[in-house]
């Protein structure tokens, strides 16, 4: 069985970089120094030519023009240089932890072999190094096999593969290609290479800062190695991380009450009377943008972790996540209140209870491994998908109001079930406490006026008549 900790990392291409002429001589530019050319001429308007023409005829070493600016730069905490960096990378064989990780940078773009999408065969099964090295290979392999058998006999029985896949380990492989900056990588390469608790970040992730920091260190080595050097508390932006010790997340859920349901914790217009007066205006010009950032709801919400890795890649959402290991405590104390059983599957009573077996006989081992001496970082690639955990969520208005925010792309009949609940329950609780605001919000199809899906459904005839001939019009526009 393959190793999370072989992941394979390759980059496609980078910059910015280019060819530039000073008189008879071409210059090539990569990284460090366009960067450091650019970043100079914040404080002259001239070309990036003459810049460059000028350090020459002075004699300047080009390398330690770049390292002075960038070292600079960078202690003074501006991100300007750093988010220049651009990477487009491909992840092989990481397993959904590694992934879960990689896509929770805000500040990048993502495109990830999904399981909704892609039947998954016994080949994509992964077992971590350190289960094997302390002999406790069988016991997985015989509880990743388990939830592998019950995946493949649904499938097999008609099961969507995007239920399916719940009762899938988090030790299973996928790709993903990354298109991102030097800057949103900083958190992940630190919380592999300085983790203050190592028994909870898994080896997979170690590997993959190492292989990325590799990356980086070849691209712009000046930058990064400036970069690294900026160090301390709180100086990166932060990263949505559930391996960890528990903290405040699991408290205001249990503040909460440990609800069933996605929960609203907060409403409010930045500006109070004076924003809301003007919404209604804002609305028939079709101009929201002025109040996008000054509505906020926070929401909290239990989800499973296979929800949870599709909401944190809606990236204009901020997200703060709670332990993985305080969420599989609780799974072990009740399976059916913990785990999320997808509908396809909870209305077959036999398939109900094969999902919770298995998901039961995971958990054990996850709970047996931990005590023959494995770490909760390598145990936990045993648990399902379909354990839940609590986030909590912030919208602004632009995830409430836009046709192409939270709400109205989660609310269409396409898009996945939790995160569907998820963008209803936001949309009435909004509703309940601003009717106003409420009033505005709905699925991409009440905000368009037509349905931009290849094929439509019956939604939109709650707000205008739509046949087939309409909706071809739409497409061809």
């Amino acid at each position: 069985m393959q190793r999370p900790e072989d992941l394979e990392v390759y980059l496609y291409s980078y910059g910015p970089r280019g060819k530039v002429s000073i008189g008879q001589k071409t210059v090539v530019l990569e990284p460090d120094l366009f960067i450091a050319l650019e970043g100079a001429g914040t404080f002259g308007g001239i070309s990036l030519e003459e810049r460059l023409q000028s350090l020459l005829e002075g004699g300047k070493d080009l390398e330690k023009f770049a390292s002075k600016l960038h070292g600079e730069s960078t202690k003074r905490g501006h991100a300007s240089l750093s988010t220049s960096v651009f990477v487009q990378l491909e992840v092989r064989s990481c397993s959904r932890i590694g992934s879960m990780l990689l896509v929770a940078a805000r500040f990048g773009s993502y495109l990830q072999e999904s399981q909704r999408r892609k039947k998954v065969e016994a080949s994509y099964l992964l077992c971590p190094k350190e289960i094997n090295v302390k002999g406790l290979g069988s016991a997985y392999q015989d509880s990743i096999k388990a939830c592998f058998d019950v995946y493949s006999r649904f499938c097999k029985e008609g099961i969507p593969m995007e239920d399916a896949r719940y009762i899938l380990p988090l030790g299973v492989k996928t790709s993903v290609f990354v298109s991102t900056t030097l800057e949103a990588m900083i958190p992940l390469i630190k919380l592999g290479l300085e983790a203050k608790s190592p028994e909870l970040i898994p080896d997979e992730v170690k590997v993959l800062a190492n292989k990325i920091s590799s990356i980086l260190s070849q691209v712009s080595p000046v930058l990064f190695r400036a970069r690294m050097k900026f160090n301390g508390e709180l100086t990166t932006y932060p990263l949505s991380n559930p391996f960890k010790n528990e903290d405040v997340v699991t408290k205001i859920a249990t503040e909460s009450g440990l609800p069933s349901e996605p929960k609203l914790l907060d409403f409010r217009t930045i500006g109070g009377e004076s924003v809301l007066s003007c919404i209604s205006e804002y609305a028939k010009m079709e101009n929201l943008g002025p109040l996008s950032h000054l509505i906020h709801a926070t929401m909290l919400e239990p989800m499973s972790l296979a929800a949870y890795h599709q909401a944190i890649r809606h990236r204009t959402v901020p997200t703060a996540v709670e332990s993985i290991y305080t969420a599989v405590r609780r799974a072990l104390k009740d399976v059916e209140k913990w785990v999320v059983v997808p509908p396809t599957i909870n209305r077959n009573a036999s398939m109900r209870e094969q999902f919770l077996n298995a998901a039961s006989m995971a958990l054990r081992t996850y709970e047996e491994l931990v005590a023959s001496g494995a770490s909760p970082a390598s145990a936990v690639y045993i648990i399902p998908q379909a354990v839940k955990v609590y986030a909590v969520r912030l919208y602004d208005g632009f995830n409430l109001l836009y046709p192409i925010g939270f709400v109205a792309t989660r609310t269409c009949s396409y898009a996945q079930h939790e995160e569907r609940g998820i963008a209803y329950r936001l949309w009435t609780a909004v509703s309940k406490v601003n009717e106003l605001i409420g009033s505005m919000m709905g699925e991409k199809c009440k905000l368009l006026g037509y349905c931009p899906e290849r094929d439509w459904c019956p939604i939109i005839l709650k707000y205008r008549e739509y046949d087939d001939g309409i909706h071809q019009r739409f497409s061809n526009i």
